[in-house]
C-alpha cells in the first residue's frame, strides 16, 4: 500500500458534519488535524487521518443513534454523483459491481462484490490493511447501500445476512433498518438472495451512466499528471463542486501543484482556469436537466452556486434561456418528435 494515497475529505467535513450538526472545524481540531482547521478544510488526507475524523465525528455526535440517522440521511440528502454508479443501472448486482469501481472516490474503502454461492455479497474493507476500518464507519457502509438500492428499486430490499465488528448494541441499532440482526463480524458485510440480485431498479438511466463514467474515470485519472492539465482540473472540480469549492487553490491543491504552475500550464494548453470551470459547469448543468429529474436548485448545489439565482444567470449566459424553460423546451420537442412518430 502506498502510504502517500490522499482522500478527499468531503463525505466527512462537508456531509457527515453538516448532518450531525458537528462543527467541521472543532472536528479537525479534535482529530489533530489543525492545520486544515484553519483554512485548508480541500486538502486531502492519508486513510489513518480520515478514520480519525470518523471517530472524531462518533465521539462529537450527540446522536446514540448516530450510524442509522447518518446512513439514512445520506441516502436521501445530498447529490453525490458516485451514487448515479448503482441508481443508473439496470438492476442490483450491476449497480453495486458499478459502485465499486468508484467506492475510493468517497474515502479509503474498499468494496468487494461477489457471488458467495447463489448469495449476492458486499464486503467493505479499509484500503491498507494496517489501518482498519472504524467499525461504526463499517456499519455505516451497510446502512447506506441498503438504503440506497430500496430507493432505487422502489422496494423494500432487505439482506439475507450482514455483519460487522460492533457491540450487540451496535449491531441492534442498525437491525431495524437492515431488516436482519447482523452478526458480529471482522469483515464489514451484507448478502442479498439471488432474487433481489436481480431486482430491477426503476431509475435506470443508460444515457446519463455514460456521461457519469466518464466524468468519474476522468476524476480517478485526475492526479495523473501525465494528462492535460485541462482534464485534471475537470477531474478535481468532479471531486471538489459537491463540497462548494470551486477556487483555483483549491484545484491546485487538489493536484498537488502550485496555483500559479496551474494557471501557467492552463495558458500553455490555450484555456484559463475559468474557462475549464465554465465548460464543466456548463456540462453538468445540461446533463442534469436533460437526463435527471433534479430541480434547478438541486443543480446549483452540486455544482457550487451561492443559490439558484446565481446558477441561472450563469446558464442564461451559456444557452439564452433559463434552466427551467431550457427544460420545458426540451421537453416540448420530444413530445412533439413523438407525436410525429
Amino acid at each position: 500500500m502506498d502510504n502517500s494515497q490522499t482522500y478527499s475529505l468531503f463525505m466527512a467535513t462537508d456531509v457527515a458534519c453538516r448532518i450531525l450538526g458537528v462543527d467541521p472545524q472543532v472536528m479537525l481540531e479534535t482529530a489533530g488535524l489543525g492545520d486544515l482547521a484553519r483554512g485548508k478544510t480541500e486538502a486531502r488526507v492519508t486513510a489513518a487521518q480520515y478514520f480519525d475524523c470518523w471517530n472524531t465525528m462518533e465521539v462529537l455526535s450527540t446522536r446514540p443513534d448516530y450510524v442509522p440517522y447518518l446512513g439514512g440521511a445520506i441516502s436521501r440528502g445530498p447529490v453525490i454523483p458516485v451514487f448515479f454508479t448503482l441508481s443508473c443501472a439496470p438492476d442490483v448486482e450491476t449497480g453495486l459491481m458499478r459502485l465499486a469501481q468508484f467506492k475510493s472516490l468517497l474515502g479509503p474503502t474498499l468494496m468487494r462484490v461477489f457471488r458467495d454461492g447463489p448469495l449476492l455479497r458486499l464486503e467493505f474493507d479499509s484500503v491498507d490493511a494496517r489501518v482498519p476500518m472504524p467499525p461504526s464507519l463499517g456499519a455505516l457502509q451497510l446502512v447506506v447501500a441498503v438504503e440506497n438500492i430500496r430507493g432505487a428499486a422502489a422496494h423494500r430490499v432487505c439482506p439475507v445476512a450482514a455483519g460487522f465488528d460492533g457491540s450487540e448494541e451496535d449491531r441492534r441499532r442498525i437491525a431495524g433498518h437492515l431488516g436482519i440482526m447482523p452478526e458480529r463480524s471482522h469483515v464489514a458485510y451484507i448478502a442479498f438472495s439471488p432474487e433481489d440480485a436481480k431486482r430491477r431498479f426503476i431509475s435506470e438511466n443508460p444515457s446519463l451512466w455514460a456521461d457519469i463514467e466518464a466524468d468519474l474515470k476522468l476524476h480517478l485519472s485526475a492526479q495523473n499528471d501525465r494528462r492535460p492539465v485541462a482534464e485534471r482540473v475537470q477531474g478535481a472540480l468532479i471531486d471538489l463542486m459537491p463540497a462548494g469549492r470551486t477556487g483555483a487553490e483549491d484545484v491546485a491543491i487538489a493536484l498537488a501543484i502550485s496555483r500559479s504552475t496551474l494557471q501557467r500550464r492552463l495558458r500553455e494548453e490555450k484555456t484559463s482556469y475559468q474557462a475549464v470551470l465554465d465548460a464543466t459547469r456548463r456540462d453538468m448543468a445540461i446533463r442534469y436537466l436533460t437526463k435527471t429529474t433534479l430541480r434547478a436548485d438541486e443543480i446549483a448545489s452540486v455544482l457550487a452556486y451561492r443559490d439558484a439565482n446565481s446558477f441561472s444567470r450563469s446558464f442564461r449566459r451559456w444557452t439564452g434561456q433559463a434552466p427551467v424553460a431550457f427544460r420545458e423546451t426540451l421537453t416540448r420537442s420530444k413530445e412533439q418528435g413523438g407525436e410525429k412518430d
